[in-house]
């Protein structure tokens, strides 16, 4: 039997909120892992009930929003050089270093160290977690995962410098590596998604929420997406076990709100996620559920929103992205404006009112115009839905991250400059450009809360902006 320790570390970047945010990687790896024997324990430097911070009033601390969400707390960090001209003040999110050092120093010496990574952008938490790791324990050996080690497995290994790079879903290497470190029953092969233990939430001390997955994977091949890279195939657990998994989550720790984090969640839903959502009906489990992630408007047919009311969902988001027909191949045609329209109907006639339906409007992609960036925004309020921007960000491995690479003319080689704040995509200026789309769909949303659609399809056709300057000098 080992001894593990895994680390989800702080997040540098000039904003983060917890969004359901829990770390599911790492929680399926420690399941992994205490199933093969070995002792384990988690350090979440990102949690918002830590003792070290859940005290702390003012703008810094951690707030708790509705549904189990809050904003973590936070200090000014010193801006790397590359993000100077951006007028924002950049932060780092999670436990203090010297609270993050002492939960690590808290239990026995480890014989494996494993570090997580999210976004590319956020290497400098992974960079500073492997740091501490090494000031405590000397000479335990490092074993870095997630996303950025498995993007840019290169700059990990000189940047970062674990003893270890582990790319992809990396539950069957992490035991492999795990016996042979410091011996233990080793995982012969890896595991089917299905075949995994539930997530190990006992080993986090607190927490508001859950996020669960029903699949590892997607179907489609999105142009501007890594889910590929980070999941080569979809592999689905069958829906009774989804069922048991949710139903645990309130009979055990008494949480009420569940995040679906699927890349694909209403694919194939007739033999997937229509049963999932029925048998939480059928069970009475009162808990509420949301699609963070957003779902495919193609795939929301009057049954699927009409057993998404009956399961609990609270929040609703679709996934828009852009109703430009140039773009469709881009998305694997995967979304339609009619598409759309159709979803946001059936999920009205189920029930569901604008405050609970969101769309993500991807904005920032190579080659995109401010006009057209607009007219996307202005699409979804016209549909009485609130607009919610999803930066684009290039991805190494992807087709855009050449394509931004080309538009923008820098060097994309430093991860940093992935940052979706900066849309390095629109070359400079852009971050003011952009600022002006999130003052648009701030005022669209603002609108829309007082029970007012001001743009029509006409409106977006011709000049969103414009239109909606004319609606306020009317006023």
């Amino acid at each position: 039997m080992a001894r593990v320790i895994l680390v989800n570390p702080a997040i540098y970047d000039f904003a983060a909120f917890d969004l359901w945010a829990r770390p599911l990687g790492l929680l399926y790896l420690a399941a992994s892992l205490e199933n093969h024997g070995h002792e384990v324990r988690i350090v979440d430097a990102l949690s918002r009930f830590h003792p070290s911070v859940a005290g702390v009033r003012g703008k810094y601390g951690p707030r708790r929003r509705r549904y189990g969400t809050g904003a973590y707390f936070w200090r000014e960090a010193e801006k790397p050089a590359c993000y100077s001209h951006i007028p924002r003040i950049y932060k780092r999110f999670g436990l203090p270093e010297e609270a993050l050092g002492r939960e690590l120093a808290a239990g026995p010496r480890p014989d494996v160290v494993g570090v997580t990574s999210g976004m590319t952008y956020w290497y400098l938490g992974a960079a500073e977690a492997v740091r501490i790791v090494r000031d405590i324990f000397p000479g335990a050996p490092v074993v870095l995962g997630g996303t950025y080690a498995t993007l840019c497995a290169d700059h990990a290994t000189s940047a970062v410098r674990p003893d270890y790079v582990v790319s992809g879903p990396g539950e069957g290497e992490m035991l492999r590596l795990v016996a042979r470190l410091a011996g233990g029953r080793a995982a012969e092969k890896d595991a089917p998604f299905a075949e995994l233990p539930n997530p190990a939430y006992h080993l986090l001390p607190r927490f508001e929420s859950a996020s669960v997955l029903t699949g590892r994977g997607c179907p489609f091949r999105c142009a501007y997406c890594a889910s590929k890279i980070l999941a080569p195939k979809l592999e689905r657990r069958r829906p009774a076990a989804v069922v048991d998994e949710i139903e645990s989550y309130r009979a055990r720790f008494g949480v009420i709100d569940v995040a679906f984090f699927d890349d694909a969640l209403l694919w194939d839903a007739d033999g997937h996620a229509k049963i999932i959502f029925e048998e939480i009906a059928r069970r009475g489990l009162g808990m509420r559920f949301h699609t963070p992630n957003g779902l495919h408007s193609r795939y929301v047919d009057a049954e699927a929103a009409r057993l998404m009311k009956a399961a609990g969902f609270a929040t609703i988001r679709l996934s828009l992205e852009t109703i430009a027909p140039k773009r469709e191949s881009d998305s694997d045609h995967k979304v339609k404006y009619e598409d759309f329209l159709r979803a946001v109907g059936h999920l009205r006639a189920a029930g569901f009112t604008s405050e609970g339906m969101g769309a993500y409007v991807l904005i920032g992609l190579p080659g995109e115009s401010t006009g057209e960036a607009a007219r996307n925004i202005a699409a979804a309020h016209a549909a009485g839905v609130a607009v919610r921007l999803a930066h684009f960000s290039p991805i190494p491995g992807t087709e855009y991250f050449e394509k931004a690479r080309a538009a923008a003319g820098i060097d994309l080689s430093e991860p940093l400059m992935h940052n979706n704040t900066i849309v390095p995509a629109g070359g400079p200026g852009a971050y003011e450009k952009y600022e002006e789309l999130k003052d648009l769909a701030a005022a669209l949303n603002g609108e829309l809360r007082k029970g007012r659609v001001v743009l029509s399809m006409r409106d977006v056709e011709k000049d969103p902006a414009a239109a909606l300057e004319d609606m306020r000098l009317s006023k």
